[in-house]
């Protein structure tokens, strides 16, 4: 229904917790189509039910995200320099400058902002003091929830800057789509009334009303079709809704089927160079979790409204490194799951608890903790890309295709381990300060894959063709018509969200089909109007 003029069709998604969460209602089913991970190259990958698993919903995993959409600084595009002259050696890393400087992408993050309709502000105390943007949003910054003021107020005492996240999520009516309810379901779940401006009903909606465009869903691409060389894509087969096999011809053919999965593609069609499908990268998570005496109200609000970049490594401005180790912005939000908070309420012996304030344990279980108590910090810690992390053909497990199924091979380097321990102590003296009575992290296990859902690499774009598999545009060197628009292009993970980049990047790119040597001159920085 997203070609229907006039009003845009209701979602089909809803607050349903058994059905999103539980029931996987648009996940990956890994029953058929799974995964395997290993750590090592030594190891016999087995299958996980769950290798960075995304949605399968039209729109991308962009639908079901919490749609935080900070923008990437402008060092995050020459990191590798910034390391080097900083005198950080980091050995077993593939640390590269992106072939882009931050100004190159930038009017192509305003494009990306005004067509998702980002909220924000880059004045006052609720702006990011290390964020390297200077323009305007196009709608104002997002009400905070109560447990985001509750942070907040912690790491202000503590000299930190907490600033409103820019979020894809409507605060007032915008583009032809109503403003945001604060129902509570946000992150995991598809918007029910179309607030938050994924690209299922901003670029793509668009694009079908044009006219000029025909999405085929439930459809299933097995390999590109190349010719003789491999330096000329003719067109793509794919599995049908009825499970026969179709080919659909192009004079471009453009990837954007999330990195692991791009990657795959490449490796199933013979493009099989060596550095397709390696440095992975998956932002490393330090998860703080805060319990409170009294209620956060949770199920109320957006899943994240508030953040803080001091623990970036970064200066202000994002123009260098601070002598702080690499981290990543840091969240703060809180479950508004109230059934898989439960659940985990249940397996306290899990996690080791750092004891703050003198209150019982026992007395916060009765109270319910994991739904009603408790506040969470989520770091995005950036990985460091290795080439020994990659996806490659698992040689014997087989999806319900019959194709090969990627391989994930991924182990964290000291890096992001160690900037985990050192923000570590910094996360417990927010909590402390905002009033918490318990403060612990989410385990973290090396053999279990890693859940970030920022996936990253695998196709990495550079000058060099000897160094990368894309070029600065997208497209795969030595193919002449074949693009990647997803994470698997990017360099380095920087320590922020990556939607927006991608989506920047993918604009980029599009512009660079349409007008070789100008890609601005296809940018307008507005919204484009609905019939």
């Amino acid at each position: 229904g997203y070609d229907n003029r006039g009003m845009m069709p209701w979602s089909l998604f809803s607050n349903d917790e058994i059905k999103q969460s539980i029931r996987s209602f648009v996940r990956q089913d890994p029953l058929v189509e799974p995964r395997t991970f290993r750590q090592s190259e030594g190891e016999v990958a087995k299958a996980n039910p769950d290798v960075n698993l995304l949605t399968r919903n039209v729109g991308g995993a962009a639908v079901i995200s919490g749609v935080g959409y900070p923008r990437f600084t402008a060092v995050d595009f020459h990191m590798a320099s910034a390391l080097e002259g900083a005198g950080r050696s980091l050995g077993g890393t593939s640390f590269a400058d992106w072939p882009l400087t931050y100004d190159e992408l930038a009017p192509f993050y305003t494009e990306a902002e005004v067509r998702s309709g980002v909220a924000g502000t880059n004045q006052g105390i609720d702006a990011d003091p290390f964020s390297s943007r200077t323009e305007s949003f196009p709608l104002p910054p997002q009400p905070p929830m109560y447990v985001a003021r509750v942070l907040a107020h912690g790491a202000s005492q503590l000299g930190y800057n907490p600033f409103n996240l820019p979020s894809a999520i409507n605060t007032m009516p915008y583009d032809g789509r109503p403003p945001c309810v604060s129902c509570g379901f946000c992150s995991n779940y598809g918007c029910p009334r179309n607030a938050k401006g994924s690209p299922a009903v901003t670029t793509l909606r668009k694009a079908l009303l044009t006219g000029n465009c025909q999405l085929r869903f439930n459809a299933h691409v097995s390999r590109l079709v190349l010719d003789g060389n491999k330096q000329h894509v003719t067109g793509v087969e794919y599995f049908d809704d009825d499970g026969q096999t179709q080919q659909a011809t192009a004079d471009v053919v453009i990837l954007a089927a999330s990195a692991i999965e791009s990657a795959r593609l490449c490796l199933l069609s013979g493009l099989d160079g060596f550095h397709v499908g390696r440095h992975m990268m998956f932002h490393f998570q330090t998860i703080a979790v805060g319990i409170f005496k009294q209620r956060l109200h949770g199920e109320r609000g957006r899943s994240v409204t508030h953040a803080i970049s001091d623990l970036r490594g970064i200066t202000r401005g994002g123009a260098g490194l601070s002598d702080d180790p690499l981290g990543g912005i840091v969240e703060f939000g809180t479950s508004s799951e109230p059934i898989t908070s439960a659940r985990e309420s249940l397996r306290p012996e899990s996690v080791s608890f750092a004891r703050l304030v003198g209150v019982s344990f026992k007395q916060l279980l009765v109270e319910s903790p994991f739904s009603a108590h408790i506040a969470v910090m989520t770091m995005q810690g950036e990985d460091a890309p290795q080439p020994i992390n990659r996806v490659d053909l698992d040689p014997t497990v087989r999806d319900v295709f019959g194709l090969p199924v990627p391989r994930l091979t991924y182990k964290n380097h000291a890096l992001e381990l160690g900037a985990s321990e050192f923000y570590k102590p910094k996360m417990l003296q927010i909590l402390e300060k905002a009033g918490a009575a318990y403060g612990f992290f989410s385990p973290f296990d090396p053999a279990v894959p890693p859940q970030s859902r920022h996936v990253l690499g695998g196709l990495r774009m550079g000058d060099d063709p000897g160094q990368s598999v894309c070029d600065r545009w997208g497209r795969l060197h030595g193919v002449d018509n074949l693009y990647c628009a997803d994470g698997g292009v990017f360099v380095t993970g920087s320590g922020y969200n990556p939607t927006l980049t991608i989506i920047a990047l993918a604009l980029r790119t599009a512009g660079a089909i349409v007008s070789p040597g100008s890609p601005e001159r296809a940018l307008s920085s507005r919204p484009a109007p609905v019939a």
